[in-house]
């Protein structure tokens, strides 16, 4: 009867160290990018200093994985700005999608041929969470111009 519980044991952990090492392996090779871009494009082709802009997305989702959002423009003299996070509190589903973010300038932005870049890093195993190694999907670059901004008022102690 001892052996009988030992044999059982032992194939029970032969068992649970093939399945973990099916999983591993499974996580290992986890690469492929839970989502696709078919397109991304500016509204409007031109946009002033410290205005906005709407850019249209296309994208066709795989799976929802946790994602890190990085977003920039880089100016005509190549300088990059980071752009704040866009926060939205729709659910996300698997499928095609087409969706619109505004993004406002930074008044420090050279006037000139601009670029909106998004890179998205995905974690969606937890190999990748431990071993810091997400998927990167990069957007399109969308591209516009960016003029010079309207002058504010101007304010002087004279009255």
């Amino acid at each position: 009867m001892t052996k009988t519980i030992f044999r059982t044991m032992g194939i029970l952990v032969m068992a649970l160290a093939v399945l973990g090492s099916v999983n591993l392996a499974i996580w290992v090779v986890d690469r492929e990018p839970p989502i696709e871009y078919e397109g991304a494009h500016a509204l409007s082709a031109k946009v002033p200093q410290g205005g906005s802009i709407d850019v249209e997305f296309s994208v066709f989702r795989k799976r929802i994985c946790p994602v890190v959002t990085r977003r920039w423009l880089t100016d005509a003299k190549n300088e990059r700005h980071s752009i704040p996070q866009y926060t939205v509190g729709l659910r996300l589903l698997a499928g095609r999608e087409t969706y619109r973010r505004s993004i406002t300038i930074p008044l420090s932005a050279a006037p000139g041929p601009a670029q909106y870049d998004v890179t998205l890093s995905y974690v969606c195993n937890p190999l990748q969470r431990i071993m810091n190694m997400p998927i990167e999907v990069s957007s399109p670059p969308v591209k516009f111009e960016v003029v010079p901004g309207e002058a504010g008022p101007i304010y002087s102690d004279d009255g």
